[in-house]
């Protein structure tokens, strides 16, 4: 009850200094869409478009049976276990086809820029998503002001309505872009951490 359930709305993007101050009260906020245009390559991501950018490029995709990678799985025994995905590479044609077969574009490890792309100006920060780096900033300027730096990892994410992240915090300030569909977020304040027995956010 004294932690509350509002979180700030803001209908244009937050200057430097008012998303400091976001960031330093520690609560969520969302920017509405009409704020925060898609960046114009961003805006052409259809399916045709990716496929075609992306050729016969392989990527790394996250295949399991229920949509839950890096998450708590029960084996055949009852034990509880701690599993990663299988993760299979394919073209990104290949993976849009089976994407309602609980595949899962989720690396987490910067899979479009590192933060080696701002320490060396992209020379040695290879990405799987290559072709696609034109299409997406690097950083956002507001954000990276407020912080006094750039990104430590900038990820491009795609699934289905199976598709699950499991709980878990983040050491990290966010910034999310929905570029189609829909993100549902589940968020617990830090007063509430004894006694969690398990959440997730879903994308889609």
């Amino acid at each position: 009850d004294l932690n509350g359930s509002h979180y700030q709305i803001l209908d244009a993007s937050p200057t430097p200094l008012e998303f400091s101050r976001i960031v330093h009260i520690g609560r969520p906020a969302l920017i509405r869409s009409k704020a925060c245009e898609i960046p114009e390559g961003m805006s052409r991501w259809t399916d045709r478009y990716l496929i075609e950018r992306m050729g016969e490029r392989k990527i790394s995709i996250a295949v399991t049976p229920t949509g839950r990678a890096d998450a708590i799985t029960q084996g055949p025994d009852g034990r509880l276990f701690f599993a990663e995905p299988h993760v299979e590479t394919m073209t990104m044609g290949r993976f849009l086809e089976m994407l309602h077969n609980v595949h899962y574009l989720q690396s987490q490890n910067g899979n479009l820029y590192t933060a080696r792309y701002y320490d060396s100006v992209g020379d040695s920060d290879p990405s799987e998503f290559e072709p696609l780096r034109g299409d997406v900033p690097s950083e956002v300027p507001w954000c990276s002001e407020a912080l006094d730096r750039s990104p430590d990892a900038v990820n491009l994410w795609i699934g289905n309505s199976a598709s699950v992240t499991s709980i878990h915090s983040d050491p990290y300030e966010n910034i999310y872009s929905v570029v189609r569909g829909k993100k549902h977020f589940t968020l617990l304040p830090p007063t509430e951490g004894w006694r969690l027995q398990g959440s997730f956010s879903r994308s889609h």
